[in-house]
């Protein structure tokens, strides 16, 4: 792992996700996970959906979802870099001087894990759909449990445009710049 990578993951584990929403969302627990009413559109019944085992926050509602640095660039419309320094802040981490996360490089890697991260948890709601109803007599049929499909993050894709359009609704496709 890079230096910056190493930094990246210390300041993740420091800053439990439930913790990091909690003080913009008030969450309850629902199972194993946290449910709380949408910070990034307005609703009524809660459809934000916060997984600890994860560190990762989901929206039914609007789909918006990530990491705690996904979440606080949204919520505090901040960059990736003054999320990772807002975050180290929090965690009393202090972050090397000459570091250089502008880079063209760190960017595209930061997107790219952002895209995957997307994708991953796109096709595993789908499972959980009515649509999926082919994938889940698959599941039964194999036996697998609700646990094997959240460690494994299983999920069903469905048509094949569906990951590109949900993913050009969030702007992470954009037309030519």
């Amino acid at each position: 792992m890079s230096g910056y990578d190493d930094i990246k993951e210390e300041v993740k584990a420091s800053n439990d996700i439930v913790d990091v929403v909690s003080n913009y969302v008030r969450l309850k627990k629902s199972g194993r996970n946290y449910m709380g009413l949408c910070p990034f559109h307005s609703e009524k019944t809660p459809s934000f959906n916060v997984r600890p085992d994860n560190q990762f926050f989901y929206c039914f509602g609007c789909h918006a979802g990530g990491d705690v640095f996904t979440f606080i660039s949204k919520i505090e419309n901040m960059t990736f870099n003054e999320s990772l320094q807002f975050l180290a802040e929090r965690a009393n981490i202090k972050l090397p001087e000459n570091r250089n996360f502008d880079d063209p490089q760190t960017k595209l890697k930061e997107k790219m894990f952002a895209i995957y991260a997307d994708s991953t948890l796109f096709y595993h709601e789908r499972l959980y759909k009515p649509l999926a109803k082919i994938a889940q007599d698959y599941v039964r049929k194999r036996k697998l449990n609700s646990a094997t499909l959240e460690q494994f993050k299983i999920g069903y894709s469905g048509e094949s445009d569906e990951l590109y359009n949900f993913l050009r609704n969030k702007r992470i496709y954009r037309q030519r710049d």
